[in-house]
Formats: C-alpha cells, sequence, structure tokens
C-alpha cells in the first residue's frame, strides 16, 4: 500500500483542473470569447492552475485585446513595459495604455501617469 503525499496531490491537482474548468474556459477563449481570453491570459500570467507562461499570457491578453476589452489593454501595455512574454517596447506598451485609458481603465490611467513622472523626470536632468 502507497501512501500519497501532499506533493503527490500538488502535482496531480493540475491534471483534475485541467480536465474541467480550465477546458471549458480555453473552449470559450478560443471560440473568440473576449474575457475568457482575459482570464486565461491572467492565470498564464500569474501561473494561477497552470503553469506560468509569459508567452501563453501576451497571446492570449492580445486577442482579448484586439476585441477591444480594456482590461486586456491594460495588461498587454504592462506586457510590452516590462518584457514580460514580449521584447520591451514603450511605445506599443504606451498605445495599450492608452487605449485602455480611453474606455475609463483606472490602471491604465496610473501606468500612464507612471510613464509621463518617469519620461519627465529625465527630460528635466
Amino acid at each position: 500500500m502507497h501512501s500519497t503525499t501532499s506533493s503527490q496531490i500538488s502535482q496531480v491537482q493540475p491534471l483534475i483542473e485541467e480536465s474541467g474548468e480550465i477546458i471549458k474556459l480555453k473552449r470559450f477563449a478560443e471560440k473568440g470569447n473576449a474575457e475568457a481570453q482575459y482570464k486565461l491570459g491572467l492565470m498564464y500570467d500569474m501561473g494561477k492552475d497552470v503553469d506560468q507562461d509569459y508567452g501563453k499570457a501576451f497571446e492570449w491578453y492580445e486577442k482579448s485585446a484586439n476585441q477591444g476589452l480594456a482590461s486586456s489593454q491594460s495588461k498587454l501595455g504592462s506586457m510590452y513595459r516590462y518584457g514580460k512574454g514580449v521584447e520591451v517596447n514603450h511605445a506599443k506598451a504606451s498605445e495599450w495604455y492608452w487605449k485602455a485609458y480611453e474606455q475609463g481603465n483606472e490602471e491604465a490611467h496610473y501606468q500612464l501617469g507612471t510613464i509621463y513622472i518617469s519620461n519627465k523626470d529625465k527630460l528635466s536632468h
């Protein structure tokens, strides 16, 4: 008789979850549901219930952002700003933050402010 350790259970847990809710979410995302795409991006970005993968996070955020979801547009801005899953590109970061800001996204508003302050400080020296 084998005893089951907590580490063995934690190794199997993602497989159990993969067989249920995550597969449903992926189906919706693959059919073009922007909210599902955002949630998958977030899961891969944070490593929640899946292995952390910034490349996959970027792909899902981009699909959702291109459909106009402000949360994904803001996240995509951060991916470009910090080089997560893509090369750093401050112009694209600002572009995506701006799109999200125009829809009232507070995180994008904050990020644009920090970019402005950072650039202002560089110009004044």
